[in-house]
């Protein structure tokens, strides 16, 4: 399939729906090149081992554990429009948990000393990886759509594990039985974490004790 064709979602049937302001279940979405960074073939044999599970593996790519860096919606249109509907056997996502802080990294350059003036927001020496602030709508549709898109590459006998904390984990687990049906969840895996009861303003908090990993099967028989 050509880059920039539209590639169809099949329509997600399962219930119960959660509704929301701007609620749009995908239809199709559109291929564009995704950057492919890096093939894992530590040995450089993986085309020889287990050869029959390369016999439909789509020609454009080298055998082997792919790595492309990009957004995750675009890059799984890419895998769609590219022969990998169906051919993902397990998915682990561990999306923004919609904490409402932006993810900062702190660059130091040698030899260079910069302060950060009063009304900057952030200084010279600080990257934003990437904000997880949104409003509640908008962060269930950006669920919802990758979501949808993660059933559509995998296998008839595939499984899927998503992560979420506590403030959101049962708006996910309704996401995920609207996509994947109700029937098809396995298991709710609980996640010990540790965090600091005080906030970096010195607020007291009661310390978020564990996250939760929600498993779903594509069906319950293989195709």
């Amino acid at each position: 399939m050509p880059e920039g064709a539209k590639v169809e979602i099949k329509t997600v049937k399962g219930r119960p729906m959660l509704t929301w302001v701007g609620k749009r279940p995908l239809r199709h979405v559109v291929a564009f090149p995704s950057q492919h960074v890096e093939t894992f073939d530590p040995h450089g044999d993986a085309a020889a081992r287990r050869g029959e599970i390369w016999n439909d593996w789509p020609g454009e790519y080298p055998k082997g554990g792919l790595l492309f860096h990009g957004d995750n919606k675009e890059v799984l249109a890419h895998l769609l429009a590219n022969g990998f509907r169906g051919k993902v056997k397990l998915i682990y996502i561990d999306p923004p948990f919609n904490t409402g802080v932006d993810y900062v990294r702190k660059v130091t350059p040698r030899g260079v000393k910069m302060e950060k003036l009063e009304a900057e927001g952030y200084s010279f020496t600080e990257q934003v990886q990437y904000s997880n602030n949104w409003h509640i709508d908008a962060y269930l549709q950006f669920l919802y759509e990758r979501l949808q898109l993660a059933r559509e590459v995998l296998t008839a006998d595939g499984i899927i594990f998503i992560r979420m904390d506590v403030h959101f984990g049962y708006y996910l687990r309704v996401l995920a039985d609207e996509v994947f049906g109700r029937g098809l969840l396995q298991n709710e895996i609980v996640v010990n974490r540790i965090k600091k009861n005080v906030t970096e303003k010195g607020r007291r908090t009661i310390p978020n004790a564990v996250d939760y990993l929600y498993v779903y099967f594509r069906s319950l028989e293989a195709e």
